[in-house]
């Protein structure tokens, strides 16, 4: 054990003592440990295989421990994030620019705590937590502070549609708070009465509820306010038996009968709703007339078939089998999408005015996202493509034209954080290719070689590392292999033999360290530049 320890000492150390000639790579020792210090404050580190990278360019910065934990400083997202076994735990911190204390932080261990403190204006602060499934609290410069322990008691502010929920050893009490408006539960959902702005409701469920909402204008008449009706809202032994009257102070009122589960009628001056034979929320047959966008909808067995035909509006479905459907929002913008044998194919079509979009999916083997966008005024049309063969391969293209293609991929969909943390341990073969670089990969980078404007990098570990550094005059659009003036390197077995060329040096490498020179290669012998 200790001379297998010596042997990987002296690797590395011979990889960092024969790195300082080269600028490009500092120190191979793949997968034990590899370096690189690139043109535009550029710099990549690897230890231990996929285990362990750093990354930096410029002021982004990534540290990867993969499983275990990964810290990322983005600036365009003006934010640091550190992940601890994801997607278990995250801690996220935002400073946007604007005021001083313009910040947000989260942090989430799912699914026991979560914690979020966000600033939305000058000396303005939202704080969110929960210790799940007991204490639940925050604080907010507008809405004030709210604290619970379920199921004894206290309040919580913007949950579930409400201003604030209180309440006391749930269900027995229950309070809810909306727009100036409150309604008491005792118990919930039992017992309940409420008021507030133009507003009533009371019941007892599921004997009987009622709930009117109106709004106070002013009467010409009297000078003083009048009433004008906007709901009203009846339910008699729920769900059996409900009627509803809503918008009643716009222009087309809207009346609703309800006889569950047998009968269910929805009407408007231009609309015309008739249901029948409700299993749980949905009708077995129902029949849908709009006048005002000459639509007709007719649903039989829920959701087996549907006609639906109109202005803005097409579908035919006949489930599972094949379903059908076109919508116009205006403006230019129409979607379509098709269903085969759900849910195995899919596909999606989106006509906007700055792109077309087409999605096909193939569940969960396949999936195919091409985005087209329109032409520049040069004529160029830029393109963004996303292919899936789920597990074995992805390929992507870009706006800039860079194309990359990778083996395996074992997510069935697109998530940078889950790539990042689990994607090395798969990628066994990958390539990117742009309009200033390449890449190449496999083996879980046994076998490397990359090439850009300032370098060519090939290594096929842990046999031999060649590496050549361009100089300014070579880094041309279509230059490619060392030219006279370049700085190249060659190694074996991590330095134990291996060569050295360059304009002002040459050398022959020996038992990873010993320079063997020339008589008349020497630096000191060179006419200096």
């Amino acid at each position: 054990m200790r001379v297998a320890g010596l042997f990987l000492m002296l690797l590395c150390l011979g990889g960092c003592a024969v790195g300082a000639d080269r600028p490009g790579v500092r120190t191979y020792a793949w997968p034990f440990y590899q370096d690189q210090y690139l043109p535009g404050d550029q710099s990549r580190a690897s230890a231990l295989g996929p285990f362990v990278d750093v990354e930096k360019r410029g002021s982004y910065s990534r540290v990867s421990v993969r499983p275990f934990y990964s810290y990322t400083v983005d600036p365009s997202q003006y934010q640091r994030e550190q992940l601890f076994f994801y997607p278990i735990s995250q801690y996220r911190e935002r400073e946007r620019p604007g005021w001083p204390g313009r910040k947000e932080t989260r942090f989430s261990l799912l699914p026991f705590f979560w914690w979020n403190d966000v600033s939305f204006a000058p000396g303005h602060r939202e704080l969110d937590y929960f210790f799940f499934p007991l204490v639940f609290g925050g604080q907010s410069t507008i809405e004030g502070s709210h604290f619970a322990v379920a199921p004894f008691g206290g309040n919580l502010k913007g949950v579930f549609g409400n201003d604030e929920v209180r309440f006391v050893m749930f269900p027995l009490y229950v309070e809810l708070r909306r727009q100036g408006r409150v309604t008491y539960y005792l118990p919930f959902p039992i017992v309940r009465w409420g008021y507030g702005p133009g507003y009533r409701t009371y019941g007892v469920m599921p004997l009987f509820s009622r709930t009117e909402v109106w709004r106070e204008v002013k009467d010409e008449i009297t000078g003083g306010t009048k009433k004008v009706p906007v709901a009203d809202r009846w339910s008699v032994l729920w769900p059996i038996f409900r009627y509803d009257r809503d918008s009643m102070d716009r222009k087309y009122p809207r009346e609703a009968l309800m006889v569950y589960p047998l009968f269910g009628y929805t009407s408007t001056a231009v609309t015309t709703n008739l249901s029948m034979l409700f299993i749980l929320n949905y009708p077995m047959f129902s029949y849908t007339r709009a006048d005002l966008t000459d639509t007709t909808i007719i649903d039989a067995f829920w959701p087996v078939f549907r006609y639906a035909k109109g202005d803005q509006f097409t579908q035919y479905r006949l489930w599972p089998l094949w379903d059908y459907s076109v919508r116009d929002f205006g403006r230019g913008q129409v979607s379509t999408a098709i269903n085969v044998l759900w849910p195995l194919f899919w596909y999606f079509e989106d006509r906007l005015p700055e792109y077309e979009e087409t999605r096909y999916q193939v569940f969960p083997l396949f999936f195919a996202n091409f985005k087209r966008y329109l032409p520049e005024p040069d004529g160029t049309v830029r393109t963004k493509d996303l292919v899936r063969i789920w597990p074995l391969a992805k390929y992507r293209k870009d706006l800039d034209d860079t194309v990359s293609f990778e083996m395996l991929s074992i997510f069935p969909f697109n998530s940078e954080r889950f790539d990042n943390t689990y994607g090395p341990f798969f990628r066994f073969f990958s390539v990117k290719a742009g309009p200033k670089e390449t890449q190449v990969q496999a083996l879980f980078r046994i076998f490397s070689y990359e090439q850009d404007p300032y370098r060519i990098d090939l290594s096929l570990a842990p046999l031999f590392h060649w590496h050549v550094e361009k100089q300014a005059r070579d880094r041309l659009p279509h230059a490619s292999g060392p030219q006279p003036g370049d700085v190249e390197s060659f190694d074996l077995l991590y330095g134990l033999l291996g060569y050295h060329h360059g304009p002002q040096d040459r050398y022959t490498r020996l038992f990873w360290g010993l320079k063997v020179r020339a008589p008349g290669n020497a630096p000191a012998d060179r006419p200096k530049e």
